[in-house]
């Protein structure tokens, strides 16, 4: 269960993975089940993501499920982000039931579990206070309703219940992340006219669906915590068996911080689904056990550079050993898809990122160099790929010893006279209203066969003046997107 309060971080994908994974294990053992995952968009908005407008803040207290999308073409906020996470999980292969927690309210699914509740509220009282130490109120009720006249559903207090109907009220103070409108009423607790407190809601998804196995994050197993209210109020309320039940480890982002999706701490898990490809995402979330967290920031210099190379050794010892090795087994099960019978080159992912910056390299032929062979067409695919992935990341997170741009300050380099003589003739070639950046490419060598240049030597002085490196991204596109002018007079102060 996820509720979308926001872009729902990377960390989530662990408990995707980790029950993913346990309904694989089950169709490989011919046991029948149904794996569903639930987006909880009856909760209300009850923290204010940092990348919303301002205007978003009069919908705090509402459910998810009602607030407007802050992007066209989705029915809410919450759908907006439980698809964008849907998405992400789908392409990792995992392609679990979806519920809709407001659909199913509406639908009155949960319409007689809810008296149940109503009904037996001492009981639940006795329960939060034995299980977890809290002292609720003697005219205390574990349901909220949705306030017909405000729409907030966090700003609202039963306060009698006869059976049939709740008598409510929406306070103005009753928390202090929104504010209730003060109004006072009567409703029949059936429907989306309201939720049960989270902690009852869980145990009631338990029992409503027909959960058998699920596990949770350690926040929410510790001793009295929520899984064992939950699972108190399941078995003693609902006289339903608590679902077999195990602990796994947090996600942590920068620093060892909980990742949270309404607080904006963490990378969401679309952004890093973009980032990298499925089966390397997959790979991180499956090669550590589920009882250790994962320390993973893609900000780090090397954390991905890591990634791809971990990845690639698991790939070696799957086709050497098999399954029989944990890494071996790991890699297989990050695969999307079916698993290739005979291993596919794997290039590595620093030197890719090393050598699409040099324009000099042809990078085809310089992996056909390194396998020993020619590229098979799945050899090319995957140098294809990696190649993009490269490009993002050296856009996105490569440090700045990692990637090549105009430094601000003029350089000091040792350029020969026909280097120098080289850089005069390309400032008149960037006069010219160069539309495609593969003419200029081609004009550049031409102009270096002229100049009696090497090549090599011809670009490496374009890279010395300009970044005060050897190498680069290729020439052209990288000239075209720098300020003319600065480049023309950089040159001009370097062949003095």
């Amino acid at each position: 269960m996820k509720t979308p309060s926001g872009r729902v971080h990377v960390g989530a994908l662990r408990g995707i993975v980790v029950h993913g994974l346990i309904g694989e294990a089950l169709k490989e053992k011919k046991v029948k089940s149904t794996y569903s995952y639930v987006i909880n968009d009856m909760d209300p908005m009850d923290g204010f993501p940092h990348y919303l407008p301002e205007s978003f803040k009069q919908h705090m207290g509402k459910p998810l499920y009602q607030i407007p999308s802050p992007k066209k073409g989705y029915k809410s906020m919450a759908r907006l982000y439980g698809e964008e996470f849907i998405k992400v999980f789908n392409s990792l292969g995992f392609k679990p039931k979806i519920i809709w927690s407001s659909e199913w309210y509406k639908q009155g699914k949960f319409d007689g579990i809810i008296k149940k509740v109503l009904d037996n509220k001492e009981k639940v009282r006795k329960l939060y206070h034995e299980v977890s130490g809290y002292d609720k109120p003697e005219d205390w009720y574990p349901y909220q309703v949705i306030c017909p006249e405000c729409g907030k559903v966090g700003t609202t207090m039963v306060t009698g219940w006869d059976g049939k109907r709740v008598k409510f009220e929406c306070r103005k103070d009753l928390v202090d992340w929104a504010e209730g409108c003060g109004y006072k009423g009567e409703i029949e607790p059936i429907n989306d006219n309201g939720k049960l407190m989270w902690k009852v809601d869980w145990a009631a998804h338990w029992k409503v669906i027909g959960v058998t196995i699920e596990g949770a994050g350690k926040d929410h197993m510790s001793e009295g915590g929520s899984h064992d209210l939950s699972s108190a109020i399941c078995e003693q309320v609902f006289n339903y068996p608590t679902p077999f039940n195990f602990l796994y480890e947090w996600f942590l982002t920068k620093g060892g911080a909980k990742m949270s999706s309404s607080k904006g701490i963490g990378v969401s898990a679309a952004e890093i689904s973009q980032t990298l490809p499925a089966e390397i995402l997959k790979f991180l979330l499956v090669k550590t056990n589920y009882r250790r967290a994962i320390i993973f920031d893609p900000n780090n210099n090397e954390s991905i550079l890591n990634l791809f190379d971990d990845y690639d050794r698991a790939a070696e010892i799957y086709y050497q050993e098999g399954i029989k090795n944990p890494v071996g087994r790991a890699w297989q099960l990050s695969q999307v898809g079916e698993v290739a019978k005979k291993p596919v080159f794997l290039p590595r992912f620093r030197d890719v990122v090393n050598y699409i910056q040099q324009p000099t390299v042809e990078v085809d032929k310089k992996f056909e160099e390194i396998k020993g062979k020619k590229l098979t067409e799945a050899d090319k695919k995957e140098l294809k790929k990696r190649i993009r992935y490269a490009k993002i990341w050296l856009e996105t997170y490569a440090p700045e010893d990692k990637k090549v741009g105009m430094v601000a300050d003029k350089v000091k380099v040792k350029l020969t006279n026909e280097q120098k003589k080289y850089l005069k003739s390309v400032s008149k070639l960037l006069e010219k209203d160069w539309q495609k950046p593969e003419d200029l490419q081609q004009e550049l060598y031409e102009t270096a066969k002229t100049n009696k240049v090497n090549p090599k030597d011809a670009f490496q002085s374009i890279y010395l003046a300009l970044t005060g490196k050897k190498y680069g991204p290729k020439a052209a596109w990288f000239l075209l997107e720098q300020d003319k002018k600065k480049i023309i007079k950089r040159f001009k102060e370097v062949v003095k």
